[in-house]
């Protein structure tokens, strides 16, 4: 039972017809045959009768000449990233016993136009044993993977034809391998740090100057402080409120949310080859691994939240996050959980916490804005959703709300935040 899909395989994996030139022949010795018989001329039968024989001499050729192949790729870099070049290296070996005739070669790609370019594929020596030499060559091409994801590279498919080019035929080589594309990920600027730092050690060791314990322990109140958080002594020697700080630790925490609902974007439509389900997904999925990078150069500790069922790796561990994030998807079942989304510890700040948004069903921007209270900093990222849904709500709640398209730029968008903590820090 084995043996019916192996050969199928073998059927589809070689493909033979004739060139123009060989069906031109073919039709005139047709052609001649029925004149010699309708003139009675024998010298027309004999020329007819070659020129039909020569094709489908030349297509049994090349239906039955042994090419025997193998191929492995490299791609540099190793994972991808989407809209930005890609070098894809082929090294192609003759494994059969005889020199291989020159030919033309391609390679199957997942994207439009669903090869690459055309190469020439010299001949190549026949393979003895080990020590025979000019058995392989190396060929290689350039392609800009137009999105994320997982795809398969591959097959290599190598065209070759008579010495007459009275026929031609097709063999596919090798396998396919897997290839890792990355959401296009950007390194944000160090202006960013100032944006997050008012919490954790780097808003500690910036007080190791005061002159006593109250000022070490201490900050002005913000709009969204607990009042649990108040320094009546602190705030009486200021004569403003003042609130505690977190206990000095080793490294300051954020948290990044991304909604990975599908309710929660308005254009969604159907994926294709080079076109996503959501524009405004996918740049904040290349948003985020941006903004988790920043904040880990930074010397956060980050923790990634989804608002539906768990997709994302790690944080810490790199490559693992940026392959989940080749992979994530809108989903449309919620996250089913006692604290949704966010976890507050009592009588604990947070730091700060970043959410990740489009048009954001009502119970997200219910519940975001309900926890705003629990960290010191907080900030959406908000792509095409309506302001009066997300972005107001939100603001009301004391988030800072930064309104996005899908073809901004991520550093841009970044900068905007740092000149808007500044300004807030000036107007304070």
């Amino acid at each position: 039972m084995r043996r019916a899909p192996r050969a199928l395989s073998a059927l589809l994996a070689r493909r033979f017809r004739l060139t123009f030139r060989g069906w031109a022949m073919l039709a005139s010795g047709t052609v001649l045959v029925i004149a010699a018989y309708a003139v009675g001329r024998t010298e027309l039968l004999y020329l007819g009768v070659f020129l039909v024989a020569a094709p489908l001499l030349a297509l049994a050729v090349v239906r039955f000449r042994r090419v025997q192949m193998g191929v492995s790729r490299r791609f540099v870099p190793h994972l991808a990233s989407a809209g930005r070049q890609l070098e894809v290296s082929l090294d192609v070996r003759n494994r059969g016993t005889s020199r291989t005739a020159s030919a033309t070669w391609r390679d199957g790609l997942p994207w439009s136009p669903f090869t690459s370019r055309h190469g020439t594929l010299h001949p190549l020596a026949p393979y003895r044993n080990s020590r025979s030499t000019g058995t392989s060559t190396t060929v290689d091409y350039r392609v800009v993977p137009p999105r994320r994801g997982i795809v398969d590279i591959g097959p290599f498919i190598v065209d070759f034809a008579d010495p007459f080019e009275l026929a031609s035929g097709e063999i596919v080589v090798g396998e396919r391998h897997k290839l890792v594309v990355t959401p296009a990920v950007v390194t944000l600027p160090d202006a960013g740090q100032s944006i997050a730092a008012d919490e954790g050690s780097a808003r500690a060791l910036q007080h190791r100057s005061s002159a006593n314990e109250d000022e070490l322990m201490t900050r002005e109140y913000r709009a969204g402080d607990p009042l649990r958080r108040v320094h009546w002594k602190a705030s009486a020697r200021h004569g403003e409120l003042m609130v505690r700080q977190e206990e000095q630790r080793s490294h300051a925490q954020a948290r990044v949310l991304i909604d990975t609902r599908r309710g929660g974007y308005r254009d969604v439509q159907r994926a294709s080859a080079n076109e996503p389900e959501s524009e405004s997904f996918e740049w904040l999925v290349a948003f985020a691994g941006s903004l988790v990078f920043r904040l880990q150069q930074s010397g956060f500790t980050v923790e990634l939240v989804e608002t539906a069922a768990r997709q994302l790796a790690s944080a810490e561990l790199h490559d693992e996050l940026l392959e989940s994030l080749a992979t994530v998807e809108l989903l449309d079942e919620p996250r089913h959980d006692d604290q949704l989304y966010l976890r507050p510890d009592p009588g604990r700040s947070l730091g700060s916490v970043f959410a990740l948004l489009s048009d954001a069903e009502p119970h997200v921007v219910d519940r975001l804005a309900a926890q705003r209270v629990h960290f010191d900093l907080a900030v959406a990222f908000v792509v095409a959703g309506r302001r009066e849904a997300v972005a107001e709500p939100l603001a009301e709640a004391g988030w800072l709300c930064v309104e996005v398209l899908p073809d901004d730029d991520p550093v841009d968008v970044w900068l905007t935040v740092a000149r808007a903590r500044e300004e807030a820090g000036v107007r304070g």
